[in-house]
């Protein structure tokens, strides 16, 4: 496994320790198993918080090990990574996910497992979440993302910010625990992601409503959600279980603001 010490400066794709009287303090150890295609957007991401050590796991070889590290982070959970997986929860290490994980597949009573942490219907309720005021009560959301695909010619009309623009959505399952949620996943086969939350809430001072949105290159966005997603379960803001980003402090939309995801609140035309 290559071990990086991470300082807050520009970083090289080469990875190897800082020279010791310039290496910080290590306070979270993270085991990244990637194909390489993200390496550099999701450490660069990670770096810019000191004392992460990351350990890159190539996914083109033999799984090692990840005991001694805080979090395993890893694409999908597949054949190449399901044994590393499983030592992570049997460890009681968190686990991230960038894809959604696979259809009946559930973590452990101890272990904790977030899966859809790049963008789309993860961020889409994460960001819903963190919209959500404290003591308020979901009445009513629709919440919408791009997926790659050829556009759609007909469906549920979505705006999404500038410069994705109007869509036509479909129907998906909903990323959100709450009560009358619309799920519209909308086909495009641009470079930019988009997601859109129209919430409709009560609180002690009556109903509210609030629109807001991101729209961005879409590797950037992966990246940023990835990374902002492992550094919110090295944290621990994940509870046991299998979940998305989201978590109840908004940790994970934070981090991914600090590391450049611009949310812009809105009103569709």
């Amino acid at each position: 496994m290559e071990v990086a010490h991470f300082a807050l400066r520009e970083a090289s794709c080469q990875t190897g320790y800082l020279a010791s009287d310039r290496a910080p303090s290590v306070t979270h150890r993270i085991a990244l198993h990637t194909d390489g295609g993200r390496n550099n957007r999701v450490i660069r991401v990670l770096q810019a918080h000191p004392g992460v050590e990351v350990g890159l796991l190539d996914a083109g070889k033999p799984p090692g090990s990840v005991a001694g590290w805080d979090v395993l982070a890893t694409e999908a959970v597949t054949g190449a990574s399901r044994p590393l997986v499983e030592e992570a929860c049997a460890l009681g290490l968190p686990v991230v996910v960038a894809a959604d994980l696979p259809p009946r597949f559930a973590a452990g009573q101890d272990s904790t497992i977030v899966g859809g942490a790049g963008s789309g219907a993860g961020l889409a309720a994460a960001l819903a979440m963190s919209m959500l005021p404290r003591s308020a009560e979901p009445v009513k959301a629709r919440v919408a993302w791009t997926v790659a695909g050829r556009p759609l010619r007909a469906g549920r009309a979505v705006t999404f910010p500038e410069p994705v623009g109007s869509l036509w959505a479909g129907w998906g399952e909903s990323p959100l625990p709450w009560p009358d949620v619309a799920c519209c996943p909308a086909p495009t086969d641009s470079v930019w992601k988009a997601v859109r939350v129209d919430l409709e809430f009560r609180d002690a001072e009556g109903d509210g409503s609030l629109v807001n949105g991101v729209a961005d290159e879409g590797t950037f966005l992966d990246a940023v959600c990835f990374g902002a997603a492992i550094l919110a379960a090295a944290r621990g803001a994940y509870p046991r279980g299998s979940g998305g980003p989201g978590d109840p402090g908004g940790v994970f939309v934070s981090l991914a603001q600090d590391a450049g995801m611009q949310v812009a609140r809105f009103i569709a035309a």
